[in-house]
């Protein structure tokens, strides 16, 4: 699974055609939106991209869509998140620039990918907090492998941020992609395996982040890109008491009306005076019999006492 790889429609059938020769059978393809189209009335966000791919002989290969925003300013995530346009596809990250764009995107709910431009120096350091919120909510931090092939300084950097980032994160939450622009970048799932071990993981994690991690990544994006309105429905309104009735009103239940509602809770009232009543009768009675016990008790003791 390749949750990132960047080509063009003209270009998109020749790799993809490389990554099912590779052994891949679900993979993403990236756009790339840059902060100075998020900001002002500049504000531009390209529709998915359309692309019909089949396998002859293969049933299945599932080509998704994803889009990746880059973020320097709060109101470029606010622009970008709240853009219909943005909703419309099927994996949604961001590459926050700045330790404060880091904290703020590590709050969101409404992306699966945090993508950090690991191949220069990031100027502040990973704090464990801030990267705790992010896993707290689903999130999935992106390692891409292609960099490693692109020159010895991009390499070494690349090692060194990413042993870092896999130390704070314990090895979990971390995705790895390819990051591809063309072919050649591309590498077979048991290569990539074993390269990311370079990164800090074992054997295991290394696997995971390869091979299982993308499923949870996509199934995080169907929660909320795929989920619609819907309603709870509530047992027990007798015991809700009548001044939090407007909790009825506000949530919409099925097969309530309004005009229902009040008369409802006159009846819940009713009854709930009934009972009170029948449980006072109730304590009235036994305290009455428990008087007729004791006067009957007194009584035999003053007759036991007489006779004797």
């Amino acid at each position: 699974m390749d949750l990132n790889i960047q080509v063009s429609i003209a270009e998109s059938k020749q790799m993809l055609q490389k990554a099912c020769e590779y052994g891949y059978r679900t993979v993403a393809i990236n756009t790339i939106v840059d902060s100075n189209k998020l900001s002002g009335k500049n504000i531009y966000i390209p529709k998915p991209k359309l692309i019909d791919f089949k396998v002859n002989g293969l049933k299945r290969f599932q080509v998704c869509n994803r889009i990746t925003a880059i973020v320097e300013d709060s109101i470029h995530c606010d622009n970008f998140l709240r853009s219909p346009i943005t909703k419309k596809y099927d994996i949604i990250a961001v590459q926050p620039i700045g330790e404060k764009m880091l904290q703020h995107v590590s709050s969101l709910s409404d992306i699966d990918i945090i993508s950090l431009n690991l191949t220069e120096n990031l100027g502040y350091s990973l704090k464990r907090n801030i990267i705790a919120l992010a896993k707290e909510k689903g999130i999935y931090f992106e390692i891409c492998y292609s960099h490693c092939f692109r020159g010895e300084t991009q390499f070494k950097v690349l090692i060194r941020n990413a042993d870092l980032l896999v130390d704070v994160l314990k090895g979990e939450n971390i995705l790895i992609s390819s990051g591809a622009s063309l072919p050649l970048d591309l590498r077979s799932v048991e290569t990539v395996m074993n390269l990311v071990l370079l990164f800090g993981l074992n054997k295991n994690q290394a696997e995971e982040s390869v091979r299982k991690n993308g499923e949870v990544v996509l199934k995080h994006a169907r929660s909320h890109n795929k989920t619609s309105c819907g309603y709870v429905s509530l047992s027990g309104f007798i015991k809700l008491p009548k001044h939090q009735g407007w909790i009825v009103h506000a949530c919409k239940v099925p097969k309530l009306e309004a005009s229902g509602s009040s008369s409802y809770f006159k009846q819940h009232n009713n009854v709930s005076k009934r009972k009170a009543i029948e449980i006072s009768d109730d304590k009235n009675n036994k305290r009455s019999s428990s008087n007729k016990r004791a006067i009957d008790d007194k009584d035999n003791k003053v007759n036991k006492k007489v006779c004797s």
